[in-house]
């Protein structure tokens, strides 16, 4: 049975979530200055490290809580990345802050982590006929990692409380955004030249423009939820990362993504809404109008009208034909773990830009019976905090969030990529787990507050009278 969580108060709180948001978005986006002042980035990256130590110090683990999806754009060092450091910490602490209270949340496995489990158990056990290392190492981090998330997120509300789950959601998109607009006014590219060399601009060395987009299509919905819903501070915050966030899609420009961003906002605009649905609709329109009217919009309608984008749209079509042949070939059990960027067939280490057909050719039916599980188990469990009015907005958010997340798994590689598994575990069963925490509190205050003696005719209807 889940237990509501007892988090005590901290008073330094506020003065900690500053210093980890401060340090964190410096060590993201100062390093990328160019020229000369690359010098005096890293030397207030290192001051900001510091103070991210200190706020570390002050509020274990609400700090390491927002650390980690903030930290989700940090360049690789190393051949690893500042979060997963950070979320092997977390995971450290959660395990130490479990045992030390002898809780049983610590070793229950819900439905969720079960079914991810067996599908990572799975992708592993196919090492045994991959004829490529690399490939197969290089998947195995990447599911390993996506299920160590999975089994923090399900036990954030134990650690720390939502306003540090939100502001490491705002601090992500807040942190992706500037990354990428900082990089693009070091490029020196004119309009023209960033048109033509669109991949370049927004280029963060683990990820291409696309992919930034992505995971800025992620954060999207609980963005918008937090202006609208949240608390005055958290209003202000992510309306900002909001901003940055939707700038960004335009610059970047990817049509799948910004269709999805744009369509997941009006959705949530108008069921925030409900009175006013056609106000907001046409409202929503006319500013999306005018973005596109506007020099912002340039890139996007550059892209819908010209023969040279479209043809990432035809070509899209030729991996599809190829990634599902090449899942035929490999029934039923695939040709292993990673091994699709290896095999020398027409694909020739092309991403068939399908998690699906990817997850078919890699691991055969038994791994898209599991991811299918997995996701399943997501749904039942939206299903299952939907009900309740307080919490039916953000069931909605969650709604939103997985199925544009999925929709978008099907022309994009996004699950192929660890912060993209970062974001999403963490964003939609993170708020899982702390809308059923909420609706847990709240059941457990009022069977406390209303509990009295029964009526004799109750007594006497228990007792078979």
């Amino acid at each position: 049975m889940f237990t509501p969580p007892l988090l005590p108060a901290r008073a330094r709180g506020a003065a900690a979530g500053a210093a980890i948001a401060a340090g964190s978005a410096l060590v993201v986006c100062l390093p990328l200055a160019p020229g000369p002042g690359a010098l005096a980035g890293l030397l207030l990256a290192a001051g900001s490290a510091l103070a991210s130590l200190l706020a570390l110090w002050v509020a274990v683990p609400e700090a390491i809580v927002a650390l980690v999806p903030t930290l989700a754009p940090s360049p690789i060092v190393a051949y690893t990345f500042a979060w997963e450091w950070a979320l092997a910490l977390l995971l450290l602490v959660t395990i130490v802050h479990g045992v030390r209270r002898n809780t049983a949340w610590v070793w229950s496995v819900s439905p969720m982590e079960r079914w991810l489990l067996a599908f990572t158990a799975w992708a592993l056990f196919t090492g045994f006929w991959c004829t490529t290392s690399l490939y197969y190492l290089l998947g195995m981090r990447r599911l390993v990692v996506g299920a160590s998330v999975l089994w923090v997120a399900l036990r954030l509300p134990h650690l720390a409380p939502r306003r540090w789950f939100n502001l490491g959601v705002v601090g992500a998109a807040g942190a992706i955004a500037l990354a990428a607009i900082l990089h693009s006014l070091s490029t020196g590219f004119s309009q023209m030249q960033a048109l033509l060399h669109r991949t370049q601009v927004t280029d963060l060395g683990w990820g291409t423009a696309n992919y930034v987009a992505t995971l800025l299509l992620l954060c999207g919905p609980s963005l918008l939820r937090l202006a609208l819903r949240g608390e005055p501070s958290e209003r202000v915050l992510a309306g900002v990362a909001f901003a940055l966030a939707t700038v960004v899609e335009f610059i970047v420009a990817s049509r799948a993504a910004l269709a999805l961003f744009i369509i997941a906002t009006l959705l949530l605009l108008v069921h925030a809404t409900r009175r006013y649905k056609l106000a907001v609709t046409l409202a929503g329109l006319g500013a999306v109008t005018g973005i596109l009217a506007s020099p912002l919009g340039v890139g996007v309608l550059s892209r819908i009208g010209s023969l040279r984008d479209l043809g990432s749209m035809t070509i899209r079509i030729w991996y599809f034909r190829e990634g599902t042949q090449r899942l035929l070939e490999h029934l039923p059990w695939g040709m292993g773990l990673g091994q699709g960027y290896a095999n020398a067939d027409r694909l020739k280490g092309i991403d068939p830009h399908n998690y699906w057909l990817l997850v078919g050719g890699d691991l055969g039916l038994p791994g898209l019976v599991l991811w299918a599980g997995f996701l399943v188990t997501v749904v039942r469990a939206w299903l299952d905090v939907r009900h309740d009015e307080p919490s039916r907005e953000t069931a909605f958010t969650i709604l939103l969030t997985f199925a544009i997340g999925n929709l978008h798994a099907l022309v994009e590689p996004t699950f192929q990529g660890g912060q993209y598994q970062l974001l999403f575990m963490w964003i939609v069963c993170g708020t899982l787990a702390y809308t059923r925490a909420g609706r847990a509190r709240a059941a457990h205050s009022m069977s406390a507050g209303t509990t009295r003696a029964p009526l004799p005719e109750a007594a006497a209807a228990a007792s078979g009278a």
